[in-house]
C-alpha cells in the first residue's frame, strides 16, 4: 500500500531535484554570460547558440524520462574479450581536411603486441560514417630490421576485412605469437558524425572556420579507428594538414611543422605518454598564441604552458589563464609534480559554448568562458587538476567516471581554499550541494550528459572526497591522495583500488564509508538533536559541566544509518569547544565535558557531512 500524501511529496521532491539537475547542467553548457557584455557585442550568434543549447537540454530531458540514460557504448563481452586479445602501444594518424564537404582523409597506423599465441582476428573500432579503403599489415617481430617510424615499413601486406557492429574486423593469415609486435595501415575517409556532446565538428565561429573533436566517452571512432577502451592507453603521433592560415593544435609536443607548395601546413604532434583514446584531441582553426612557462618542484625542468585563443577573445583569455602556472604550482604540490612535465600543458579554444574538455596537455575550452575577470577560474582550475586525475591515472571503465569527475571538482575547492583559507573550502563545497542527488555516485544509471546525474557524479563525487577528508583528518587524506595517484599513475585505477588506498592510510576498513556514499546510497543523513547540561557531579559551582548530547538519524531513506564521526562544537561563554564522536546507530545519547557554562550545541558546524539538520527537545 502506498501512502498517497508521501507518494506526492516524493514526487514533489524528485521533480525538483531533476530540474535543479537540469538547471545546472544548462549553466554548464550555456553559461551565465549569456547575459551579460558577450551577449550584446554578439546578439544574433548567442540567439542561435541559445536556440541550439536549448534544444539540446530539452532531448535531454526527454531521454531521461524516457530512461535512455547516457551514451556510454554497451560492447559485447566477447568483441571485448577478443580485442584484449593485443595491447595498443602506439598510433599514428594524419589526417587532412576537405572544409566544403566537411570531410576528413586520413591514414592510420597502430603498433600494438599480441598476448595470445593464436591471435588472427583482430578488432578495430570504426563507425560505419568512414568508409574504409585499405588494410595493411606486417609483424614487426618477424623483420629483418627494426623500424622505428611505422610508416617506414616496407611491403606491408595486404588483408582482406569486414565491417560489422562498428568494428573493422581484420584477419591475418599468419598468427601472431604472444609477445610479437604487430602494425595495422588503414587509409580512410568519410564525413564524421555529431555524437554524444560533440564528437566531431565542422563550425563556423567568429567568421573563421574551426574543426575540432570531444569524443567522451566512445565517440573517438567517428574520425579514426583505434582500440576504443579506456583501460587500453598508446602513445600518438598527429599529423595535421590544415589550409593556409590556420594552424593545429593536438596532445604532446609540436614535433615539426611542415609547409608544403601548395599552401597547406602540416603540425607533426607527438606524445611520449600513453594516452586514452577518448583524450586524443584535435583543434583546427585560426588561432592567437602566446606561452607562459612552470618550473617543475625540484627546480629543473622549465615547461612550456601555452595558449591558443581565438582572436577576439584572446585579450580576455590573456586575463582569465594567467594563473595557471599557479595552479599546477598547487596541485602538482598536493599529490605529485605534473605528470607530462616533458611535454606542456595547455588551452585552446574551440567550439562548445561554456563546456570544456581535459584532452591531455592540452584542454579545449568553450569560448564563452573568456570574459577577462576570472569568473571561471574554478572551470581553468577543473580542466587542468583532470591532468592527474582522468589522464594520467586514468578510469578503468566508465562506471568509475566520478573518479575522474568528483576529483576535478574537488580540486576547485583546493583552489578556492589556495585563494581565500578554509571558509572558501566550505563555501565553494557548500555549493555543490542541492539537497537532492539522483543515483549512486558508482555506475550511475546512465552519462554525464544525463542531467539527472550529472550532480551526483560531479558534485557528489567531490563530496566523497571532502567527506573522507573529514573522516581521516589533513595529513593522512593528502598522503593516501599522493599515494593513489602515485600508484596508478599513467594506468588505470577503479574505485575499489582507491578505497584499498585510503584504508591503508586510515588503519582500518572502510567498506561502512563506500557502502553508503558511493557503492549504495543515494540519500544522506537527516539528523534531528537536542541537548541539556548539568554541573560536573553535580557540584553547584564547580565550573565543570556536563554536556549530554541526544543525536538521532530520521531520515527514510536506503540507508538506516550513516555511520560517520560527527564533530560536536559546544558554544560556551568562554569560547567554543569542538569534540568529535562516532555515530554508528539510530540512536545515540553523548556526553562532553566543558570547564564553561554552555550556550548553544552545532552538529557538524562547517559542513564535513552531507546531511540535513533539525534541533528538537531533549528527552531522557
Amino acid at each position: 500500500m502506498i501512502d498517497p500524501q508521501k507518494a506526492k511529496k516524493g514526487t514533489i521532491l524528485f521533480t525538483i531535484g531533476i530540474i535543479f539537475n537540469l538547471l545546472v547542467s544548462t549553466v554548464f553548457f550555456t553559461g551565465a554570460y549569456l547575459l551579460t557584455e558577450k551577449a550584446n557585442e554578439n546578439r544574433h550568434e548567442i540567439t542561435e547558440l541559445s536556440k541550439e543549447k536549448g534544444l539540446y537540454v530539452i532531448e535531454k530531458v526527454y531521454g531521461f524520462f524516457k530512461g535512455t540514460g547516457g551514451d556510454v557504448r554497451d560492447d559485447d563481452p566477447k568483441i571485448v574479450a577478443q580485442q584484449n586479445q593485443y595491447d595498443a602501444l602506439h598510433y599514428d594518424i594524419s589526417l587532412s581536411f576537405d572544409i566544403p564537404n566537411k570531410s576528413i582523409t586520413g591514414e592510420w597506423y597502430m603498433k600494438a603486441n599480441s598476448l595470445n599465441d593464436t591471435l588472427s582476428v583482430i578488432y578495430i573500432n570504426l563507425y560505419d560514417n568512414m568508409n574504409v579503403n585499405s588494410v595493411a599489415y606486417a609483424n614487426m617481430t618477424k623483420l629483418s630490421n627494426i623500424y622505428d617510424d611505422v610508416r617506414n615499413i616496407p611491403n606491408m601486406q595486404d588483408l582482406s576485412y569486414s565491417r560489422d557492429k562498428n568494428y573493422i574486423i581484420v584477419k591475418i593469415n599468419d598468427a601472431v605469437r604472444s609477445g610479437e609486435n604487430f602494425v595495422i595501415k588503414i587509409n580512410y575517409s568519410g564525413k564524421p558524425v555529431q555524437k554524444g556532446f560533440d564528437s566531431f565538428s565542422f563550425k563556423e565561429l567568429y567568421g573563421n572556420m574551426t574543426i575540432y573533436n570531444l569524443s567522451e566517452p566512445n565517440w573517438a571512432p567517428v574520425w579514426w579507428p583505434c582500440k576504443d577502451l579506456p583501460d587500453d592507453k598508446a602513445t600518438t603521433n598527429m599529423r595535421l594538414r590544415c589550409p593556409n592560415g590556420m594552424t593545429g593544435v593536438s596532445n604532446g609536443l609540436l614535433m615539426d611543422k611542415e609547409i608544403n607548395e601548395d599552401g597547406t601546413v602540416i603540425y607533426h604532434w607527438g606524445t611520449n605518454y600513453p594516452i586514452a583514446t577518448y583524450l586524443v584531441s584535435i583543434v583546427v582553426t585560426k588561432f592567437s598564441y602566446w606561452e607562459d612557462s612552470y618550473i617543475s618542484l625540484d627546480g629543473i625542468t622549465k615547461m612550456p604552458v601555452v595558449y591558443y585563443a581565438f582572436p577576439k577573445d584572446s585579450s580576455k583569455a590573456r586575463v582569465d589563464w594567467e594563473d595557471t602556472p599557479e595552479m599546477i604550482r598547487l596541485f602538482a604540490e598536493r599529490f605529485g609534480e605534473y605528470p607530462f612535465i616533458n611535454e606542456k600543458y595547455g588551452m585552446a579554444e574551440f567550439g562548445w559554448t561554456s563546456g570544456a574538455m581535459e584532452h591531455q596537455t592540452l584542454t579545449s575550452m568553450g569560448y564563452l568562458l573568456q570574459t577577462g575577470d576570472k569568473r571561471y577560474d574554478y572551470v581553468v582550475a577543473h580542466e587542468l587538476a583532470h591532468q592527474w586525475f582522468g589522464d594520467a591515472l586514468t578510469l578503468k571503465n566508465w562506471k568509475n567516471i566520478w573518479l575522474n569527475e568528483g576529483f576535478a571538482s574537488y580540486c576547485e575547492a583546493l583552489w578556492k581554499e589556495h585563494q581565500g583559507g578554509m571558509e572558501a573550502y566550505f563555501t565553494h563545497m557548500k555549493s555543490f550541494d542541492y539537497g537532492y542527488f539522483s543515483g549512486t555516485v558508482y555506475d550511475p544509471p546512465g552519462f554525464i550528459d544525463n542531467p539527472a546525474i550529472y550532480a551526483t557524479i560531479y558534485h557528489k563525487g567531490a563530496w566523497v572526497l571532502h567527506m573522507l577528508r573529514g573522516v581521516l583528518g589533513d595529513e593522512p587524506f593528502f598522503n593516501a591522495v599522493r599515494a593513489y595517484y602515485e600508484r596508478y599513475k599513467y594506468g588505470n585505477a577503479e574505485t575499489s583500488q582507491l578505497q584499498e588506498v585510503f584504508e591503508e592510510f586510515y588503519g582500518s576498513k572502510l567498506d561502512w564509508f563506500f557502502d553508503q556514499w558511493v557503492y549504495k546510497g543515494t540519500g544522506r543523513p537527516r539528523y534531528e538533536y537536542s541537548w541539556k547540561f548539568e554541573d560536573f557531579q553535580n557540584q553547584k559551582s564547580s565550573g565543570v559541566y556536563t554536556v549530554r548530547v541526544l543525536l538521532r538519524q530520521v531520515q527514510k531513506n536506503d540507508i538506516e544509518v550513516y555511520k560517520m564521526p560527527v564533530k560536536i562544537t559546544v558554544s560556551t561563554a568562554a569560547d567554543d569547544k569542538e569534540f568529535t564522536v562516532f555515530n554508528d546507530s539510530r540512536e545515540q545519547t553523548f556526553n562532553l565535558t566543558v570547564d564553561s557554562a554552555p550556550k548553544e550545541i552545532f552538529i557538524d558546524k562547517y559542513g564535513w557531512i552531507l546531511k540535513k539538520v533539525a534541533k528538537g527537545s531533549y528527552e531522557g
